[in-house]
Order: structure tokens, then sequence, then C-alpha cells
């Protein structure tokens, strides 16, 4: 058993200052982070910036010549050939319309991996609160007088905790 008489200070003190650390630990710390992760809007700008990232994946649209059909060019000058001329197909027609259903296809995709983009950035912040947790209870039990450098720097955290592998998952699209 533990001698209490040897301790410097009364172990009354030191059960209390336990309870503190853990109450700072557990409950405050991430809750003053949470607050101040609300504040900032970092949500909106995580969502923005992952929907800005996809769009940049987009492939380029292909570019189709507009170039007129033979049908076109031959019933120009010629409108008894009319008949004739809308049996001839336009060439380009069938490209023109793979490259629409590519866009669709395209637009689907990214569509489906925005959509995952609050999950994502919801992963971060509880990626953040789990990582930091001793961090942000430093932060609550001092009163907000010592900032260690993880809170201090909360955008750029936040943002390697969206890059890490637990929430890697969830940007698969």
């Amino acid at each position: 058993m533990l001698d209490s008489s040897n301790l410097p200070v009364s172990p009354v003190f030191l059960l209390a200052a336990a309870i503190y650390a853990g109450i700072s630990t557990l409950i405050t710390g991430p809750e003053i982070a949470e607050r101040q992760i609300a504040r900032s809007e970092w949500h909106q700008v995580c969502t923005a910036e992952i929907h800005a990232e996809l769009e940049s994946t987009r492939r380029p649209d292909r570019v189709i010549p507009n170039v007129p059909s033979f049908g076109d060019l031959l019933c120009g000058p010629y409108p008894e050939l009319s008949e004739f001329c809308a049996m001839i197909p336009d060439p380009n027609a069938i490209a023109r319309e793979t490259e629409r259903k590519l866009r669709a296809q395209e637009d689907e995709r990214i569509r489906r991996a925005a959509a995952g983009s609050a999950d994502q950035c919801g992963c971060a912040e509880q990626v953040y609160l789990a990582e930091e947790r001793l961090s942000l209870a430093l932060y609550a039990a001092s009163a907000r007088l010592v900032t260690p450098q993880s809170v201090q720097n909360r955008e750029t955290a936040l943002t390697r905790a969206l890059r890490s592998p637990s929430c890697a998952y969830r940007r698969q699209g």
C-alpha cells in the first residue's frame, strides 16, 4: 500500500487533480475543440475543398469537330434531294452521343464521390479529436493559457486527419 504521509501534497489534492485531468481529457477538451471547429466553419471549407479536388479529377471533354455532314452539303444547293439526304447519316453523331454518355458517367462519378464529403469531413474531425485528446485536455485544463501546437494549428491538423488512412476509405469514388 502507498504511504500517503511521504507525499509532498495531500492525497485529496492528488485525487482532485486526477479527476480534473480525467474530466479535461474526456469531456471539456473535446467539447472545446468541437465548438471551435464549428465556429471556424472548417466543415464547409473541407466540403468545398473536396468538391474542388473531385472536379480537378474530371477528364477533359473531347472536342468533336462540328463538320457539316455530307447530306447537308449536298442538300444545301439541291433541295430536291432532301429525301435522299435524310438517309445519309451524320458521321459525328455517334461520337457526339458517346461523348455525351461519357460526360454523364463522369458527372455521376463525381456526384457519388461528393455525396460522401460530409462523412469525410466528419471523419477528419473525429480522428483529430481522438489523436489530439491529450493536447486538447491540456488546453482545456489550463483554462486556454497553454496552447499546444496541434491546437494552435487546428486546420492543418484537421487536414492531416482528412488525409489519414483512417478516412481514406471514404474518399474512394
